[in-house]
């Protein structure tokens, strides 16, 4: 017997913000969409008179037989229930939209599994947690940049839509959510000529968030020859700290160890 995991679920009720999120998804008449976590279906019915055709995946039994009862004889609307942490969303369409409201607990797997998917997806309408959009759309010299943002932005375009009140969901959350558009990047906004060695970097970088970027990336050194000198001559001030790293300077210092490796 398969043990219940704690799904963790705070679902949306307020209709009108239901109505505003589907408006800023900006779904085309004959469009596709995958929407994660329907839940009691808030979302999955203002997508009817939107979608072309819909895709939910629900991983709890009991909102699928109740989604079921809900949306029968709806030939657009199709229901799988799966684990969307797992799930194989190239099985979904060539191109689609994703939304959803994610569920707090997994939020973070679930963005990353999707954006390995990038080349089916359009864009991702998401809501999520207040305090994880933060780091997403931080820019460099904030608190909240760190490696999330680097790997978000390197894959994506990301874009803050809207703020949700508490009030919004049932049960009531302890937390704020926010609403943010994320459209993969057919190409990096940066050029890397190694991106695992560039993500390296960024993960070293970040290792100690208040050491100095010198002392950071010498948690590098059994992988890459690290010659400083060559990574001060670029430009890169070694005394800065990690959140204040743009996307092009992690790719110049990725670019010196990837060639320096060869």
């Amino acid at each position: 017997m398969r043990k219940k995991r704690p799904l963790g679920q705070n679902f949306l009720i307020d209709k009108n913000m239901a109505a505003e999120i589907i408006r800023l998804a900006d779904i085309p008449p004959e469009g596709r969409v995958v929407e994660i976590g329907p839940g009691h279906g808030v979302l999955t019915e203002l997508l009817m008179g939107r979608a072309g055709s819909i895709l939910a995946l629900e991983i709890d039994p009991k909102l699928c037989r109740e989604l079921t009862r809900k949306f029968k004889g709806r030939d657009k609307f199709q229901l799988i229930e799966a684990d969307a942490m797992k799930y194989d969303y190239s099985a979904a369409g060539p191109k689609f939209k994703v939304v959803s409201n994610l569920p707090y607990y997994a939020a973070m797997p679930i963005m990353k599994r999707l954006l390995t998917y990038g080349s089916h997806i359009t864009d991702m309408t998401l809501m999520m947690q207040k305090e994880v959009v933060d780091r997403l759309v931080a820019q460099p010299g904030h608190k909240e940049y760190g490696s999330l943002t680097v790997f978000t932005q390197f894959h994506c375009r990301v874009e803050r839509l809207l703020e949700v009140a508490k009030t919004c969901f049932s049960p009531v959350p302890k937390i704020d959510s926010s609403v943010i558009r994320l459209t993969p990047l057919s190409q990096p906004p940066v050029q890397v000529n190694n991106m695992k060695t560039f993500f390296h970097v960024v993960h070293a970088a970040f290792f100690h968030k208040r050491k100095m970027l010198k002392n950071n990336l010498r948690t590098l050194q059994k992988l890459y020859p690290l010659d400083f000198q060559k990574i001060e001559d670029a430009g890169i001030n070694l005394s800065r700290r990690g959140e204040t790293l743009s996307l092009e300077d992690f790719a110049s210092i990725s670019n010196l160890l990837a060639t320096n490796h060869d």
